[in-house]
């Protein structure tokens, strides 16, 4: 990964983390919920590209169209059960965040489907035995974790030459550039907390920033104040 994507990766991360910290601030307020959900979704994305170019690139084997189906069936199920728990505490993001059927998933990309797995293994592991009563054991969490990792290694088993490799670097190009848009529409509905919560748009702002090697700064939102120096 180049250094400036690598920084600008790093950016990513902190405004993730921010939105984790700070998700309450926006129950009300789903295209902002909307906003960082598809930055989390690119994030996750890049991180398996970066991973598939490590490992080797994205092949196609025998039995990788096996290996989706199984496991989007097992996301599915994870995903009902957690919708399931989700309907009976009211709780409607997480309803929405598990309202997925087979006929949208079968249309993702390939690289969609792990990722999107992954996120249901994850919520599933956070709610634990919560789900026991809607079908999710901890044995099936395990068996699902090992069916997803078998998957990423057949996706990225094959065909590690340098064509490859280049098109693993094609698609992160076209994620970060789809991540800027994204960010443009978030810097512009987060600048509506400028004066209502002044503190919240500030820490946004931090995490907005993008720190190169010579400790220099770049990024954040309209009027935003001069950032403090990066450690050394």
């Amino acid at each position: 990964m180049k250094t400036r994507d690598k920084n600008k990766k790093e950016m990513l991360n902190a405004v993730s983390g921010f939105y984790e910290v700070e998700k309450t601030s926006f129950t009300e307020l789903p295209g902002v919920i909307a906003a960082f959900s598809d930055l989390s979704m690119i994030n996750k994305e890049i991180e398996l590209n970066e991973k598939l170019i490590q490992e080797g690139t994205k092949g196609k084997v025998v039995s990788k169209d096996n290996s989706r189906e199984q496991l989007i069936t097992t996301a599915l199920v994870f995903a009902g059960a957690i919708y399931g728990y989700a309907a009976g505490k009211d709780d409607l993001e997480l309803m929405t965040f598990a309202d997925l059927n087979s006929s949208t998933f079968n249309a993702m990309r390939d690289a969609e489907v792990p990722l999107r797995s992954e996120q249901f293994l994850d919520k599933a592991d956070e709610l634990g035995a919560a789900l026991i009563p809607f079908g999710v054991s901890e044995e099936s969490r395990t068996t699902a974790r090992a069916g997803l990792n078998d998957y990423l290694q057949k996706y990225g088993s094959v065909n590690t030459g340098k064509g490859g490799k280049k098109s693993a670097g094609e698609t992160n190009d076209m994620l970060f550039t789809k991540m800027d848009k994204k960010l443009k529409v978030l810097d512009k509905l987060m600048f509506g907390f400028k004066d209502k919560n002044p503190e919240l748009f500030s820490r946004y702002n931090a995490a907005r920033i993008i720190y190169d090697k010579r400790g220099s700064h770049s990024g954040g939102t309209d009027d935003t104040p001069p950032p403090p120096e990066p450690p050394k």
